[in-house]
């Protein structure tokens, strides 16, 4: 390439910044707004071991109490 055909930082640095602009135009990205995080006094208080029964059943629950090996949370 030619020494006059090479771009300077600057005119490197608009193009990249123009063709970014001209991409996020294309992309139709949604953002959501920001939501604002809970307080403390919010987040409700952790399951007992009872209320996680009732919602996995007994025998998963044991099953899973006395496995010696971590199952995938999707299983």
């Amino acid at each position: 390439m030619a020494e006059e055909q090479k771009m300077t930082v600057e005119e490197s640095e608009q193009y990249g910044r123009a063709i970014d602009a001209r991409n996020r135009a294309l992309e139709k990205t949604q953002y959501e707004k920001e939501q604002k995080l809970p307080s403390k006094d919010e987040l409700p208080s952790p399951l007992t071991e009872e209320e996680i029964k009732q919602r996995v059943g007994e025998m998963n629950y044991r099953n899973m109490k006395d496995a010696k090996i971590m199952n995938s949370i999707n299983s």
